[in-house]
């Protein structure tokens, strides 16, 4: 009996000590904390870039091996990266990314990383607007410029010049051609002052030159060589030019005298004059013999209100002071010697278009034949519907096949043989928020290529946004912004080239934008 005692105390102390064991076994060690999550960090060095490529940087810590990093537009996946560590650059190739919002809209750049323990993390999204581009040329100098603020492409493919007007510090107007590298290869002082509303005509084939005028102070013939060899005389108010088959200049002056200058007068000398005695609605134009001019005309004294357009006649090749050879009254209409209709010939000049204000803010185009006197029945080739802008300009393109009704913020395309409104789903083309239309630029003669400068409504702004147009029913390709200053030209190949700022760029062939937009 004395051994039962020890036989049951045993077992209670056991049980004692395995319940210390187990008390002390669940409260020390503590298990290990669970890992932070890795640090990712994605920016984009140029995050508003017209380039051939888009340049990322990634950095990502808290892991002992990246197994993965892959790159995101806010929640659609473009790529994966090699990433290994620290702080890595990488390039978005053109066809890596989605265009289902269009060309050159707002990107949200996010970086994914998964470490090797399967830990990840998401990078906050870096706001980035990406336009690819075909090439990106930069001036070895971070200050200069590749080209003119405002320039011409010359040639296509692999032999592309740039011709541009500029002010060096002399103050002396000079013309300048840069190859696509911005090498200058020629230069030569025109003895004219440059602005932003200098025009550069297409090279003559015929005389091999073209004309660079500036409105309000004049003109010069440039031949291919750089060498000039005609010129307004210098107290000529050029207010006008257009080009002959010939080479030749029609040039008018702010009194509506219209002349022919030779492009090889270098004495301002013309061949002939015809002195208006009404103000010019138009550029003059060449159609065969003649040339056509368009003015407003007071047939009666006694109706102020009552005016008349009128087309008349010049001989192209007269000489000396010259009259009509004959004038037809395209239409009469109540208006005022201040605020003439807006008008443009036709490329052949058989159509003259003019532009009527109406009330709320509208407009119509109106077609009116320059064969026929009247401007109704076989006369009218039509009118358009009403437009909710008052025009600016009125500008045929596209081998005369449309023509471009431009308000201050607005574009619309007309047919030319029917006045519809060829723009797609009948909306204009517009320029962003509150900037305005400062400028446009066509494609070659015959492309239907159209693209608007767009900036601040402010005198001696510069444009700061491009919005290109393929063709009227297909719309807006895309729209490109920067913050300082761009303008553009067509190559001889019909490629648009641009200058961003300092840099100039070439764009990819509008057909390889339009084909990946949805």
């Amino acid at each position: 009996m004395h051994f039962a005692l020890p036989r049951l105390l045993v077992p209670r102390a056991l049980v004692a000590t395995l319940s210390v064991s187990i008390l002390t076994a669940c409260g020390d060690p503590k298990p290990p904390p669970t890992p932070d999550p890795p640090q990712v960090t994605l920016n984009v060095p140029e995050p508003n870039a017209a380039a051939p490529t888009l340049k990322i940087r990634v950095i990502v810590s808290g892991c002992d091996a990246v197994s993965q990093l892959a790159i995101y537009d806010r929640d659609t996946f473009i790529k994966t990266v090699p990433y290994t560590s620290g702080s890595m650059d990488f390039e978005i190739a053109p066809n890596e990314i989605k265009y289902t919002r269009g060309i050159a809209v707002d990107l949200a750049l996010n970086a994914k990383a998964t470490c090797s323990d399967g830990r990840t993390n998401v990078s906050q999204p870096a706001a980035t607007k990406f336009l690819p581009v075909t090439k990106l040329v930069k001036d070895p100098d971070p200050n200069g410029q590749v080209v003119t603020d405002f320039f011409i492409a010359e040639g296509s493919g692999t032999s592309v010049n740039f011709v541009g007007c500029g002010n060096p510090t002399t103050g002396i107007g000079t013309l300048f051609r840069v190859d696509a590298t911005g090498a200058l290869l020629k230069s030569v002082e025109m003895g004219l002052p440059c602005s932003p509303y200098t025009v550069y005509t297409d090279v003559s084939p015929v005389s091999d030159k073209r004309w660079v005028w500036t409105p309000g102070l004049g003109a010069v013939a440039v031949k291919s060589d750089f060498t000039l060899s005609g010129r307004t005389k210098s107290t000529y108010t050029l207010a006008n030019l257009s080009m002959m088959d010939n080479g030749d200049a029609l040039i008018a002056d702010d009194d509506s005298f219209v002349s022919r200058l030779s492009h090889t007068s270098n004495n301002g000398t013309v061949k002939w004059t015809f002195p208006s005695e009404w103000p010019l609605i138009a550029p003059p134009i060449q159609r065969g013999s003649d040339v056509l001019v368009a003015f407003v005309k007071q047939a009666d004294v006694t109706q102020s209100n009552v005016l008349q357009i009128v087309v008349g006649r010049l001989d192209a090749n007269g000489t000396g002071t010259l009259g009509l050879v004959s004038e037809r009254v395209i239409l009469d209409y109540n208006g005022t010697f201040e605020s003439p209709p807006l008008a443009s010939f036709s490329p052949d000049g058989s159509i003259l278009y003019l532009g009527f204000p109406f009330g709320s803010g509208q407009s119509r185009v109106q077609a009116c034949k320059t064969d026929l006197p009247g401007c109704e029945g076989g006369a009218l080739k039509w009118t358009s519907g009403n437009l909710p802008a008052q025009l600016q300009f009125i500008l045929p393109f596209a081998a005369g096949s449309r023509v471009a009704a431009i308000g201050a913020q607005s574009v619309w395309f007309l047919d030319a043989e029917t006045g519809a409104i060829k723009n797609k789903d009948g909306k204009p083309v517009e320029a962003s928020g509150v900037l305005r239309i400062l400028q446009v630029q066509l494609g070659r003669a015959t492309s239907p290529e159209f693209y608007l400068l767009n900036g601040p409504a402010v005198e001696g702004a510069m444009p700061q946004e491009i919005v290109a147009v393929d063709s009227a029913e297909k719309g807006e390709l895309f729209r490109y912004e920067i913050s300082s200053s761009l303008s553009c030209s067509v190559d001889n190949g019909n490629r648009l080239w641009m200058r961003l700022g300092n840099t100039l760029v070439q764009a990819l062939p509008l057909a390889d934008y339009r084909k990946v937009l949805p």
